[in-house]
């Protein structure tokens, strides 16, 4: 069956844990069907591209990981190509397109170099995040590889516990809608997960929980520290436009608790999200080029403090060349994971009551259409276009 070639191709790069489908679980959920609308309505014919990485090994080898995926599509597709990462996805763009970059890959970058005219990243923590501070100490780098072994070890085991386990699914989501709470959280997971439980669907979590159980490479990585050396080792290759879109979530407290509502098992998440906005929000040195601090200004009414974050990633890490736009909204709100009625859309998995909703949602992917769709020359001299930090560029001019 061949493939048609579109004028221009779009690559969706999943950050932390690096699916792009588990069972009816999608990473972007949503995205690609709303930017594709977007960019039609603005007269350019493309075809979006989820793309699955590596979970959580080193950016060097997840950045391989995508430099192969995309040399396939470039073998098979002519026109320009766009690279959208999620998250830690946009640390992957970035160093599969570095012309400084040794990566464990076969295919030549130059090929793709011609073909890519723009990366965003979304959401990206270009500075770093204190989050993965935390889990990379003594204290937190054990919890992830726990949890994976010990699923792993139930998604192994044909009989007794998971089948347990898939019975109280099963309970759950039948009980709470007796106490009236449906379409809850739980419910959700159950439909989209964990209803059609096959060998198939079963392989390919084990496997995906195998690879995080084995190499967690990445969480060191995107320490403040550590990123603060990939930026220093990584040069943006010529011609290529860079945008950032950033995300900043409501600080929780008693009024976002009250805002979530009745549904317990959201009202846990909010516990776990606030625990992840604390952690998020520890200080870290951001600064930012003056065009940078405009934009944020424009976007929030204030440049956000260094604790403001999304949950997961501070928003002032976010930035890199170009701002294209930003929202009020949690780290999995932009990839279609927040509380909607729309199809094809998953659960609020990280609510924080920011008060994000579809409209926000179809604005910001709009944006995102709008900068792709641009056509104009990059100055390759401007820093601000480069994404360096405000001292950095300092240094240049100098």
């Amino acid at each position: 069956m061949s493939i048609p070639v579109a004028a221009h191709q779009v690559v969706l790069i999943p950050g932390f844990f690096g699916f792009e489908a588990l069972g009816e679980l999608r990473y972007f959920a949503g995205v690609a069907r709303t930017l594709e609308s977007a960019l039609k309505a603005r007269g350019l014919d493309a075809d979006v591209v989820e793309l699955p990485t590596l979970p959580t090994a080193s950016i060097r080898h997840r950045a391989a990981s995508v430099l192969d995926r995309v040399g396939a599509l470039v073998a098979r597709t002519t026109g320009p190509l766009h690279l959208i990462g999620h998250s830690t996805g946009g640390l992957d763009a970035r160093l599969a397109l570095a012309p400084t970059a040794s990566l464990p890959s076969e295919q030549a970058q130059k090929a793709i170099f011609e073909r890519v005219q723009t990366v965003v990243t979304v959401s990206t923590p270009h500075l770093g995040t204190p989050l993965a501070s935390f889990f990379a100490s003594a204290a937190g780098k054990p919890l992830l590889r726990v949890f994976a072994l010990t699923m792993g070890a139930l998604l192994q085991e044909r009989r007794l516990p998971l089948n347990i386990a898939l019975g109280l699914g099963r309970l759950l989501t039948r009980a709470d809608d007796l106490l009236g709470l449906r379409n809850t959280t739980v419910d959700e997971l159950y439909r989209g997960l964990l209803s059609d439980f096959g060998s198939e669907r079963r392989e390919a979590i084990a496997e995906m929980l195998e690879q995080i159980a084995s190499d967690q490479s990445l969480i060191f990585q995107l320490t403040p520290a550590a990123v603060d050396l990939f930026n220093s080792a990584t040069a943006d290759p010529e011609g290529v436009r860079y945008g950032s879109v950033v995300t900043r979530a409501r600080s929780p407290g008693l009024a976002s608790m009250r805002d979530i509502g009745r549904d317990v098992y959201a009202q846990g998440l909010h516990g776990l999200f606030a625990g992840l906005y604390a952690l998020s929000g520890r200080h870290v040195e951001t600064p930012l080029l003056p065009a940078h601090q405009e934009a944020l200004e424009r976007i929030y009414g204030e440049v956000p403090p260094v604790r403001a974050n999304d949950g997961i990633v501070p928003t002032r890490s976010q930035v890199w060349g170009e701002v294209i736009t930003g929202t009020m909204g949690d780290h999995l709100d932009l990839v279609g994971h927040y509380r909607t009625e729309r199809e094809g859309f998953s659960s609020d998995w990280l609510p924080s009551s920011s008060g994000f909703d579809d409209e926000d949602f179809d604005r910001v992917w709009g944006e995102v259409a709008r900068f792709i769709a641009e056509d104009r020359v990059v100055d390759r001299q401007d820093p601000a276009v480069r994404g360096l930090p405000a001292n950095d560029a300092a240094a240049e001019k100098q």
